[in-house]
């Protein structure tokens, strides 16, 4: 790994810890699926993963169930992708995969941040509603 992706890896697991540390009503408002993000447009959820990885199957199982029913799901619709045939979908990633799940956020195809690996519901909506609101 170049120092380049471990010093991405580094600031998220930073942002990441930080949220974790957050009081309480920074627990329940990473929860809030209802957060409006309509005046953002061309958004997409990518969700890159591969056969057999349990993380993936976690986020599924725990995630994905209550996110495509939120009004969120409108706005910023899931795409999974298989991470062994990203070539075939032609994205404008800014780096390589390198853990999977990864969850990418996209706007008119280009990346805008992505969310390496999956440790549970509550660190998935926090990270999420972070990207989301740094999306110029």
């Amino acid at each position: 790994m170049n120092c380049a992706v471990l010093l991405r890896h580094l600031k998220m697991l930073v942002l990441t810890g930080s949220m974790v540390c957050g009081a309480t009503t920074a627990l329940n408002a990473g929860l809030d699926l209802d957060a409006d993000i309509a005046g953002h447009t061309n958004l997409q959820l990518i969700v890159m993963e591969a056969p057999g990885c349990i993380y993936c199957d976690l986020f599924r199982r725990d995630v994905l169930p209550a996110y495509q029913k939120s009004p969120r799901a409108k706005s910023l619709p899931v795409r999974f992708l298989d991470v062994n045939n990203l070539d075939d979908a032609k994205l404008n990633v800014s780096s390589p995969v390198e853990i999977v799940p990864t969850f990418v956020v996209m706007r008119d195809d280009q990346e805008i941040g992505r969310i390496p690996g999956y440790v549970g519901p509550e660190i998935f909506y926090q990270s999420i509603n972070h990207l989301i609101s740094s999306i110029p």
